[in-house]
């Protein structure tokens, strides 16, 4: 498979071609299919079903903040027949991680207020 295949069937399945891959593509070909194998590998895994494998990811970018990768897998969600709510729901559960992470952060400062009286 030549690397212009496999970003056409990146794009048919996420709706769009990925900014970031067509990118990678021109820098370095190998780590553009070094990525797909990894995609293909983790979800020919079935201990979890791939629509969450694909919510999981959704979660996993929101909560990290990579814009590019959330809308990449919104895309492909939607075309796997996930449902809006099922999206909303999933970034929601980011919302609430990333939220806990702040608290849990602010451990050392929130030890001081105490002390502090």
């Amino acid at each position: 498979m030549k690397i212009e295949e496999l970003l056409s069937a990146m794009e048919k399945e996420a709706g769009a071609r990925p900014v970031t891959m067509e990118l990678l593509s021109q820098l370095d070909e190998h780590a553009v299919f070094e990525h797909a194998s990894n995609k293909q590998w983790l979800f020919s895994k079935t201990a979890i079903p791939n629509n969450y494998k694909l919510l999981m990811s959704i979660t996993a970018a929101a909560a990290l903040g990579q814009e590019n990768c959330i809308k990449t897998y919104v895309k492909s969600a939607l075309r796997q027949g996930i449902q809006k709510d099922e999206i909303i729901e999933a970034l929601l559960v980011a919302r609430f991680v990333k939220a806990t992470t702040v608290i849990s952060a602010s451990v050392d400062a929130m030890k001081l207020l105490v002390e502090e009286g």
